[in-house]
């Protein structure tokens, strides 16, 4: 038996409790025909149009520009004026896929739905994270619409969400972090092979350039 098989037979050995997501998080505005009740607190961020990223990058930057897509930049505090948020967040976009981002720290977001526990002691981002993440399937179902697609947010927020105590979930987040750090360096080990292999391939067939040295 795991140790997370453990402590969830120690905790709860009738099975982990479910919950709605609504009862659990608050989001970043309130959603059109979403009853009062579902989103009893509201922590609204300021939204920069994405097409401002490239003008607000910069290499140096300690401020994470959070797209609705893969582009990853950075800024910095004197950029991002009254734009700057702070805080650890998990962001779907409010257009386009379900891209589900989790981040921790001071950032400028674009046009993200952005979630936040509102009790770490019974749901860690993190872990709210990597559940969507096994989830996404499901969340892109939710993005409809006939140009760009918006997600459904009721359906998103009526979602069911495992609650296992924090110390079962602090387990969980530690063994996927380290899987993810661990997928990340076997991709720079693999990017740094490839290089490698194209570079001696080049050179081994680069016959032309071998008869101009004789």
């Amino acid at each position: 038996m795991s140790k997370i098989d453990e402590l969830i037979k120690k905790y709860y050995p009738n099975g982990v409790e479910y919950k709605e997501l609504w009862e659990l998080t608050a989001w970043d505005k309130r959603f059109n025909g979403i009853e009062h009740e579902k989103q009893r607190k509201v922590i609204k961020y300021p939204y920069v149009p994405a097409n401002r990223f490239k003008e607000l990058e910069r290499p140096t930057g300690n401020v994470r520009l959070l797209s609705t897509g893969n582009y990853i930049g950075w800024t910095n505090e004197e950029l991002a004026e009254n734009n700057l948020c702070d805080g650890e967040i998990v962001a779907i976009p409010g257009g386009g896929g379900a891209n589900i981002k989790y981040y921790k720290g001071k950032f400028v977001t674009a046009d993200n739905r952005i979630a936040t526990s509102l009790d770490t002691n019974v749901l860690l981002n993190k872990f709210l994270y990597y559940w969507m993440s096994v989830n996404n399937e499901l969340l892109e179902s939710f993005y409809r619409g006939s140009g760009i697609k918006h997600p459904t947010m009721r359906s998103v927020l009526e979602l069911k969400i495992p609650t296992p105590p924090q110390e079962v979930q602090n387990e969980i987040v530690r063994i996927l972090d380290k899987f993810t750090e661990l997928e990340a360096e076997l991709e720079a080990e693999l990017e740094a092979r490839k290089k490698q292999y194209e570079y001696y391939r080049n050179s081994l067939l680069s016959f032309e350039d071998k008869t101009r040295q004789v």
